[in-house]
């Protein structure tokens, strides 16, 4: 069986205005031995310049994943899922909502609006690591 390490590199863009989420998520990456190319955009406005980007392009490199915050400067996350989902590309984007919102009307509202998967934010570091096991199920099946 191919291990992570062995595949394509994932290309893994983090929308999240908090530094510390930031590094967390690419610790995360790290510590699960995922091979990645990774872009972090820190608000709402920077990331649907990206979106819309990645719409104006051909073809970009599968698989894709956003890892979005719902709560962000500008623009929410629900605003930047609707338009990734909007675009031609939206369907090779697999976007793992991160945030802190256990609120179940917004999982059940993200995942209904095409989010794979939704991942509230631990307060415990070994909490975290779940989420590198979220990124290969969306990613690898």
């Amino acid at each position: 069986m191919e291990t992570p390490a062995l595949r394509a590199p994932l290309t893994i863009i983090v929308v999240e205005d908090n530094p510390v989420d930031s590094s967390m998520i690419n610790w995360v990456l790290r510590a699960h031995e995922l091979s990645y190319e990774l872009e972090v955009i820190e608000n709402g406005d920077h990331a649907m310049d990206y979106v819309n980007h990645i719409a104006a392009q051909e073809r970009r490199r599968s698989p894709t994943i956003m890892l979005l915050d719902l709560n962000l400067p500008q623009r929410d996350g629900r605003e930047i899922l609707q338009r990734v989902k909007a675009i031609p590309q939206g369907s090779d984007i697999r976007v793992v909502v991160v945030t802190s919102s256990t609120n179940p009307t917004d999982r059940r509202e993200m995942l209904a609006m095409g989010a794979d998967a939704y991942f509230v934010k631990p307060y415990h570091l070994n909490e975290f690591m779940e989420l590198g096991e979220v990124i290969k199920h969306v990613a690898f099946g």
